[in-house]
């Protein structure tokens, strides 16, 4: 029996809906696993729908399980065989019943990752040109993604616009991708998607089949679909449309998967006789962090209008403060958390620590594994240091302090050009003297040579950041670094922004340091930091310690805390630097609304404010929550 007095008027007007298409708008907090089990149970017992005809799904397998837990907890025993599964499995289920599918024909996600390394070394040189592809986890990620979006909107490679590799080279890879899949019978989770649209399409009886199989569809985070995904469940759901959908458009942060926020938007115009209810109580948050986050979300412009409340009405909560460097940042980030864990009653756990993305979180986990503070992170931290620009950095400093590599030379020695042959280059350690007598007879490379030297004599005076400084606008007869990286960009037709972003970071980074002797010390021992961290995290989680969180906004999603930190809240940092487009930017502000809406009492936002190294400014965000 459901109890009147356990739900408010929104949540009991989606409890109850009977037949037909609904769209339930749940925001943070509303409450919304508890309104999806309760109408399942409501369902059954005041609508006398059998269970095997309901059919319950989720993005992901831990979602389900969840909801499937959540579901026998409030029957209290009684087993009712709703099915509750994701996209995939449910569409994995009906291509079994009709292909005989197996596991077996699911490529596992390190198997994409070998295959398509293997496409880009067997790519044609005519395909190639002159682009050069590296085989890092990140490059291979970003071509999954956009493989992954042609297959999600139902069109060809020719439609998206690769932004990891030059189209054409795009298109190949993709059309070899799918040979090699077809050759070896393999299917990826995205087929699965668009070969259960086609299987519906064309075999009227199988659909019919599985609409009489589930006669009542519960989508949860419904913002999340992308184009097919919709599509199939819009087949499914005929000829009753018994579609019950559940979301919050404003924390659609999935754009990268194909997910978009507009199917949601325009549910009402396909469906004109769906009911739509608001979930507009917040029992999670403090209204000044409910209020604050309304603020920021209101400036997008493609979403559904809402006033929600909170039930704790408390005004306070968000505080914003701005920092000089990243390490006072961190260092505040420490001694919150000290005066936090000092209260009563206090948890690590009730902490979490949320980044745009997981490049920018070495700074603390350094700052917290120094002080004691015990944390668990996802993702292992990215090592700036091992950046081609970086590596470039620190070989100019180290040969100018200790002249004594020759790989160091040889990588520095043409950059920018000098037209210096690595054959006149003496094997091992050298003099400056040995090199002029080599080149002899070409008296503009001896020319080069000189300058070359007096450049790095002058960078062994100088602390690191104008070391950098100087060697990206000073060498090289004053054309500096960064005009020989603009220029090998351009004769490439590539973009060097990404590498100038990254040496204005070390810029940043060079700054904590007051020598170069000091700096590169720190640069060796990087790895062992990333080591020790990772080392940390095996420890705690093995012995399932109290620990704070420290994860990525998009990880946070359906997650909440106590306190949540906000570090680097930068223009560049969020929103992202490549987000241009209206839609890419109103994502971002999505993903900043996501990450604030996590908090459940306590609220912190961190900039930094920096005038050199990049300029650093606070993110436009900032301003449209004042």
């Amino acid at each position: 029996m459901l109890d009147r007095n356990r739900v408010n008027k929104a949540q009991y007007r989606a409890i109850t809906h009977g037949a037909g298409a609904m769209l339930v708008l749940a925001g943070p907090g509303s409450g919304k696993t508890f309104v999806v089990t309760r109408r399942i149970k409501y369902l059954i017992e005041h609508h006398h729908v059998k269970p095997e005809d309901i059919l319950v799904i989720t993005f992901t397998k831990a979602a389900a399980e969840e909801m499937q837990e959540r579901f026998a907890k409030l029957n209290e025993g009684t087993c009712y065989p709703v099915h509750f599964g994701t996209f995939h499995s449910v569409f994995f289920q009906i291509l079994r019943h009709t292909y005989r599918f197996t596991a077996q024909n699911i490529i596992r996600e390190n198997d994409k990752y070998r295959l398509l390394a293997q496409i880009i070394r067997e790519l044609p040189d005519e395909i190639l040109g002159q682009t050069q592809i590296d085989y890092s986890t990140e490059t291979l990620q970003n071509l999954l993604s956009e493989i992954s979006t042609v297959k999600n909107n139902g069109v060809t490679p020719q439609e998206v616009k690769s932004l990891t590799v030059p189209q054409a080279v795009f298109e190949r890879i993709f059309q070899m991708y799918k040979q090699e899949m077809n050759r070896n019978k393999l299917i990826d989770f995205d087929d699965m998607v668009l070969l259960c649209r086609n299987l519906l399409v064309e075999r009227p009886d199988t659909l019919k089949l599985w609409q009489q199989r589930f006669q009542y569809i519960l989508v949860d985070e419904f913002q999340d679909i992308c184009p097919l995904q919709y599509e199939v469940v819009r087949l499914l759901a005929k000829p009753q449309d018994n579609l019950f959908i559940v979301g919050d458009d404003d924390q659609s942060i999935y754009g990268f998967r194909g997910s978009k926020p507009e199917i949601m938007l325009n549910f009402t115009k396909e469906y004109p006789k769906a009911e739509q209810v608001l979930l507009d109580v917040n029992y999670r948050s403090r209204q000044g962090i409910v209020d604050t986050a309304a603020r920021l979300i209101s400036h997008n412009k493609m979403r559904f209008d809402k006033a929600v409340t909170a039930q704790n009405k408390q005004n306070d909560g968000v505080k914003i403060y701005s920092f000089q460097s990243k390490s006072k940042q961190a260092e505040s980030i420490a001694l919150l958390i000290k005066q936090y864990i000092a209260l009563p009653d206090t948890k690590y756990s009730d902490i979490a620590i949320l980044y745009r993305t997981n490049n920018h979180t070495i700074y603390t986990a350094d700052r917290l594994m120094r002080e004691g503070i015990p944390f668990t992170m996802k993702e292992k931290p990215k090592n700036i240091y091992e950046s081609p620009v970086a590596k470039d950095m620190i070989a100019y400093m180290r040969y100018a302090l200790y002249e004594d590599r020759q790989e160091d030379f040889l990588r520095i020695m043409n950059k920018p050009v000098r037209y210096i042959k690595r054959s006149t280059v003496p094997r091992g350690t050298f003099k400056m003297r040995e090199l002029i007598d080599n080149n002899h007879g070409t008296g503009y490379v001896v020319q080069n040579i000189l300058e070359f030297y007096d450049a790095l004599h002058f960078i062994k005076s100088l602390n690191p950041f104008s070391a950098v400084n100087f060697i990206r606008k000073g060498v090289g007869n004053g054309s500096g670094y960064d005009a020989y990286l603009k220029k090998q960009a351009a004769e490439k037709g590539k973009d060097v922004s990404e590498e100038l972003e990254e040496l204005d970071e070390l810029m940043r980074l060079s700054r904590e340091f007051e020598t170069i002797e000091l700096w590169l010390e720190h640069i060796e021992n990087y790895d062992a930091v990333l080591y020790e961290i990772a080392q940390q995290e095996n420890r705690l989680k093995k012995m399932n310690t109290d620990a704070v969180s420290m994860v990525t906004m998009h990880s946070s999603k359906g997650l909440e805390w106590d306190v949540v930190i906000l570090p680097d809240v930068n223009e560049g940092v969020i929103p992202h630097k490549k987000a241009v487009t209206d839609a890419e930017l109103e994502e971002e502000r999505r993903m900043f609304y996501v990450a604030m809406t996590r908090a459940k009492e306590h609220l912190f936002i961190f900039y930094i404010q920096e005038k050199e190294a990049g300029n650093l400014l606070p993110s436009r965000f900032l301003n449209e929550i004042s």
